[in-house]
């Protein structure tokens, strides 16, 4: 085995396992949920990961559903994190 091949796998062994996101939060809408504060570790820390690059200037907007809805990115920061 080349040498650079095994130092990869060793470096992958030592990580442990993978993390598999089965459960992560798809929409802005669920940071609020016990599964998100779970996965990113706050509400904050989701809002700012699933804000990024979207629309923070208006007050509400439509969810997947069709519903008007309060924006949860509203009023923060677009440079925020950047996607």
């Amino acid at each position: 085995m080349r040498p650079l091949r095994l130092a990869a796998l060793l470096l992958l062994a030592q990580r442990g396992p993978a993390q598999i996101d089965v459960n992560r939060p798809r929409s802005l809408f669920e940071c609020d949920t016990p599964v998100a504060v779970g996965w990113y570790g706050s509400t904050d820390r989701c809002l700012r990961e699933l804000c990024a690059g979207e629309n923070v200037i208006g007050t509400h907007v439509i969810d997947p559903v069709g519903r008007l809805r309060r924006n949860p990115c509203y009023g923060r920061s677009p440079f925020e994190l950047q996607k």
